[in-house]
């Protein structure tokens, strides 16, 4: 009998490594074919292994053609401004739909989550008729005004959820030791908000970064980000392209989860 809580232990840990690890091979298993098309000259079907292999489609990536680096260091510009105009608005939107009740109050967070219901080619095509008459050294910036439509309402969701856990206890205390309004925001709030504020910045560029209709319309087609330099060679049906596409779209995105992961590991084990 003694034995038997250090089975159920053991089992446990087993059942929980296995869940990992069939969790893990379901994230993996889609990037195999990635791979295989990258490197494959010609893949017909139905062979199950590519027949000849080449590496042109990386070739044509890096070539002055395939302007990698140039749709890469675009998306994640408008991805990083995306993210500053969510903080703007966001963070203060979230904090007073969190600690405060007021008529109407309802209505108007409706309202902030109402691009997830709208249909968004309308909201969008209302914008591009505004937008087309900026100056184009404002598109960057007009680009990722029109990616916070589909932002902005998860990131607000996510302090907002993050904000009513918190509470209002500690900022009365703080205030009463006479802590101003920003004080108490830094040293108070911020470090508790962190989880939730690292989640949803994460989701904004993830967001931000898949965007093609919204990048399309907004910028009329001008602006290059790797959504939409990879559509023309998803519609002629150009695996081995956009599998090579779709790996360099994808190294970066990686990275970031991986920064997410050790920056909510360092969070936590404090």
């Amino acid at each position: 009998m003694r034995e038997l809580p250090f089975i159920l232990r053991s089992g446990g840990r087993l059942a929980e490594w296995l869940l990992l690890g069939l969790l893990a091979l379901f994230l993996l298993l889609p990037l195999i074919p990635l791979v295989l098309w990258s490197l494959a000259g010609h893949w017909p079907w139905p062979e199950v292994w590519p027949p000849q292999w080449s590496g042109k489609s990386w070739a044509y990536l890096f070539s002055t053609t395939g302007r990698a680096w140039e749709g890469l260091l675009n998306s994640w510009l408008v991805a990083c401004l995306t993210l500053v105009f969510n903080l703007l608005l966001g963070v203060p939107a979230a904090r007073t739909l969190a600690m405060r009740r007021f008529r109407g109050w309802g209505w108007l967070f409706g309202l902030f989550l109402a691009p997830l219901f709208v249909p968004f080619t309308v909201t969008v095509m209302g914008m591009h008729l505004w937008m087309s008459r900026w100056p184009g050294e404002f598109l960057f910036i007009s680009v990722a005004i029109a990616h916070v439509l589909p932002t902005l309402p998860y990131f607000i969701a996510i302090l907002w959820y993050q904000y009513r856990l918190l509470g209002g206890r500690l900022q009365e205390a703080a205030r009463t030791l006479g802590a101003s309004s920003w004080q108490i925001f830094r040293w108070v709030e911020l470090p508790l908000l962190w989880p939730g504020l690292a989640m949803g910045s994460v989701l904004v560029v993830l967001i931000s970064l898949s965007q093609y209709i919204t990048t399309w319309v907004a910028s009329g087609g001008t602006l290059l980000t790797l959504p939409l330099l990879m559509f023309p060679f998803a519609s002629s049906g150009k695996a081995s392209l956009v599998a090579v596409y779709s790996l360099w779209y994808m190294w970066p995105v990686l990275c970031l989860y991986l920064v997410y992961l050790w920056a909510a590991g360092r969070t936590s084990g404090k």
